[in-house]
């Protein structure tokens, strides 16, 4: 939902001239093939706070709510129960960070800082201890950015730095508490999405404008290679991996969408498929077993924090 302030407007600009009301365009009617199915509502309404899963649980770290205004929540979703409990605040609000799980511990990695600069800070949770401690800083301070977690190490592609959009890409090892620099992102853009398959990270959509670039980045050999294109060109999205392939949810701009896009990496082609019941952006989505749940998110283009919790399955 944060743009860059020299590429976009603000959330307020958005509000006030009812960019919410605005139906995003079709590119083509979606089909049957999946299946939408509603969980229990994430407690506090939220938005701009990706998730990340441990042990048969989602971790859901700040955001802004409903208020528009930073969080240091934290909620934790029991998958096997369909619940949520409370969990120990982080030690400081962030809204737009990098959310990941590596080994048994929950990352939360840069962000915004209320209405402050891009933030560099590395907070890591023990579900086991219920502790949150700070780890090394990233090198470059950004938020709206991605992150993922590829053999225990977590890459954080692409965001906005100074008000620049970026397609830097570091990793950092939770073995060593040590970042590397790695060949940047092709397409630099902020409010993307990105999701892991086999041993190649497919980041998708995004701003800089709105885009519908794909490219994929190996570790093994810190390389790029650009695919074809999201049909739909959106940031605010989300995306996970189920089957080999990549599901590409909501985003904004203009309103918000309804959208889910599935790539095929074997054939590289893209197709809609059933809509999200609840347009959204500024949310996460992770698989768990055979299903993607997709949790919170804005329902109206700039803040609009919502409790939603739509689980999507397909054959």
């Amino acid at each position: 939902m944060r743009t860059s302030n020299t590429i976009l407007l603000s959330a307020a600009v958005f509000l006030s001239c009812g960019g919410g009301a605005n139906a995003p365009s079709s590119n083509g009617p979606s089909t049957s093939d999946g299946t939408w199915t509603t969980k229990a509502a994430l407690p506090t309404a939220r938005q701009e706070m990706p998730s990340a899963l441990v042990a048969g649980r989602i971790y859901t770290p700040g955001g802004y709510d409903a208020n528009g205004q930073t969080v240091a929540t934290l909620e934790v979703y029991d998958v096997a129960g369909d619940r949520w409990s409370n969990g120990p605040s982080m030690p400081e609000g962030r809204n737009h960070p990098g959310v990941v799980a590596a080994g048994s511990f929950v990352y939360v990695i840069g962000g915004y800082a209320g209405a402050g600069a891009n933030s560099a800070t590395v907070y890591a949770f023990d579900p086991t201890a219920q502790r949150w401690s700070t780890k090394r800083a990233m090198p470059d301070a950004r938020a709206a950015h991605v992150c993922v977690d590829v053999g225990g190490k977590i890459y954080c592609i692409g965001g906005v730095r100074g008000g620049n959009v970026v397609g830097t890409n570091e990793v950092y090892d939770p073995a060593t508490d040590s970042w590397s620099v790695l060949s940047p992102m092709p397409t630099p853009r902020e409010h993307l999405a990105a999701a892991v398959i086999g041993n190649r990270i497919y980041v998708v959509g995004g701003r800089s404008p709105n885009t519908g670039a794909l490219e994929a980045y190996t570790p093994s050999s810190n390389t790029w290679e650009k695919l074809p294109d999201m049909p739909t060109p959106r940031g605010g999205l989300a995306a996970a991996a189920l089957g080999g392939k990549l599901y590409v949810f909501g985003g904004e701009i203009p309103g918000v969408f309804p959208h889910t896009e599935e790539f095929d990496p074997a054939t590289k082609t893209w197709r809609r498929v059933a809509d999200m019941p609840t347009p959204r952006h500024g949310f996460g989505a992770l698989t768990v077993g055979a299903a993607i749940h997709t949790i919170g998110g804005g329902i109206r283009a700039g803040f609009g924090a919502s409790g939603a919790h739509e689980v999507f399955t397909i054959p």
